[in-house]
């Protein structure tokens, strides 16, 4: 496996760690894997180490590569989200240096890196982002995405840190509901699978159930499970991101297998 940094911003702040298995001579799908790129959680103050690699390792394990984002922190909206296309156009273009299939991309976030993920997701035909990477509005579209205990609704049960952040202690409802990703749903949004504990105190699982109600009503194939208790930020719920015992639990670790499934499925895999 060949690892690589590269910079996404001038400042060198925001980068990606790219996890590119080798190709196999003989083997075709190994020429042309398909990827997801990853977006740590944090509450955009910061992007947490537990949702990075074990997520990545996960992954690299299912066959895909993997790309593991770094992106802006503390800075207001749509920074986050232009670094998140950046990324996401680049890994595109760059496929087959890469070995991965331009067709067989997906995104991942977790809570807040879930709605960042989500955002690229809702928005990637936005004018202003995609006049701002210069590219088609396609060329940003998600094949699949996967959203691990996400923030969604700046409304609905907010994570009011998170909204702060991208928005201002002042944000009018109208701001807070253009970044409410419930409302940015269209049938051209691509397949969602998402996942949430019910008993989360810090993002509340109805973000998760506002947004699978909104790929329903717009007939957008969405993967819902709500597993009945566990923290938050519980990443991949065994020893390689666990913060103590009740970190660990196996019933909740089932979404790696159940959101592979799900990508090969809905990218052909």
């Amino acid at each position: 496996m060949t690892v690589k940094t590269f910079s996404i911003n001038p400042e060198k702040t925001a980068y990606v760690k790219a996890f590119l298995p080798d190709v196999i001579p003989g083997i075709e799908f190994t020429e042309n894997r398909p990827s997801v790129v990853i977006f740590p959680g944090g509450g955009y103050e910061h992007c947490s180490e537990r949702e990075q690699e074990p997520i990545a390792f996960q992954y690299l394990a299912a066959g895909y590569a993997a790309f593991v984002v770094t992106y802006s922190v503390n800075a207001p909206f749509p920074t986050s989200l232009m670094d998140a296309a950046y990324t996401f156009y680049k890994i595109r273009m760059r496929a087959e240096e890469f070995h991965i299939d331009p067709q067989k991309i997906a995104v991942l976030g977790c809570s807040s890196g879930g709605h960042l993920a989500g955002c690229l997701a809702t928005m990637w035909s936005d004018n202003q982002v995609v006049k701002t990477i210069g590219c088609e509005p396609e060329d940003l579209r998600p094949d699949a995405a996967v959203l691990c205990y996400p923030v969604i609704s700046g409304v609905t049960s907010p994570h009011v840190g998170s909204f702060k952040i991208l928005l201002g202690d002042d944000a009018s409802r109208s701001d807070l509901s253009r970044l409410s990703l419930e409302n940015r749903v269209t049938p051209k949004t691509p397949p969602i699978f998402i996942w949430h504990t019910a008993n989360d105190e810090s993002v509340s699982a109805h973000n998760s159930l506002v947004m699978a109600k909104a790929c329903i009503s717009n007939r957008v194939p969405v993967e819902l499970h709500m597993f009945d208790e566990g923290p938050h930020g519980i990443s991949v719920a065994d020893k390689m991101s666990a913060r103590n015992d009740s970190d660990i639990n196996k019933a909740i670790h089932r979404w790696v297998k159940l959101s592979v499934e799900f990508l090969n499925k809905y990218m052909n895999v």
